[in-house]
């Protein structure tokens, strides 16, 4: 697949919070991420702390945030991530760094409590799912609304894959959570398997999972 108006270079550090706003803007509605703040007035500020502060702990010592944008402009306009097998390793001072005392106060502490059980069963979820945990982990998956449906998310992700199968990789399967339907068509679409799909519960709320891979 080819989109020659397109480029896919590497988030830099000044661009996180252009960022996570379109993440936000993808993922307001979703009730996984609905489900860890109580106060849905205050859901769009309390996703914005969490993408943000998420895209600086998964990149703090390695790229793993791509970002597309057209050609001769520097509009973001969608990304992605693909964490290393076993993921990403943070240490204590990368926490207060990122203001998690602040958030406990602005939030909640059930809110930071939700927030860790979910990404945490997700991924336990998951690589029950796969069978090991040796796998590359696709997310934040997002493209700007105007530019949904253009064959832009394809080409990112197929550019991702073709990628990974060119290099010297450790792995050989590349994992996903999904909680829309679309997108298991999207991914199938891409080479993607659905393994298995079910109601996760939560203190605060449910939701509906997916769990796909892909064997490279």
């Amino acid at each position: 697949m080819s989109l020659p108006d397109v480029r896919i270079d590497k988030l830099k550090e000044s661009e996180y919070e252009e960022v996570a706003t379109i993440l936000v803007d993808a993922f307001e509605s979703n009730l996984a991420y609905a489900s860890i703040f109580v106060n849905k007035d205050r859901l769009r500020e309390g996703l914005f702390w969490l993408f943000r502060t998420n895209l600086y702990l998964i990149n703090k010592r390695q790229s793993v945030t791509k970002v597309v944008r057209k050609k001769n402009s520097r509009e973001i306009i969608g990304v992605f991530s693909l964490l290393p097998p076993n993921g990403v390793k943070s240490e204590l001072r990368d926490y207060f760094k990122i203001g998690l005392p602040r958030f406990i106060m602005n939030f909640g502490f059930s809110a930071l409590r939700t927030m860790l059980k979910m990404d945490s069963l997700n991924k336990e979820l998951l690589t029950n799912a796969i069978g090991t945990n040796d796998y590359y982990y696709l997310s934040m998956v997002a493209i700007k609304a105007n530019y949904q449906g253009s064959g832009i998310g394809s080409y990112m992700i197929d550019d991702c894959l073709q990628k990974l199968r060119s290099i010297n990789r450790i792995c050989h399967i590349v994992g996903l959570t999904t909680q829309l339907p679309e997108n298991v068509t999207f991914y199938t679409r891409l080479g993607f398997q659905k393994l298995d799909e079910g109601e996760i519960q939560l203190k605060k709320g449910c939701y509906y999972n997916y769990n796909m891979k892909l064997d490279l």
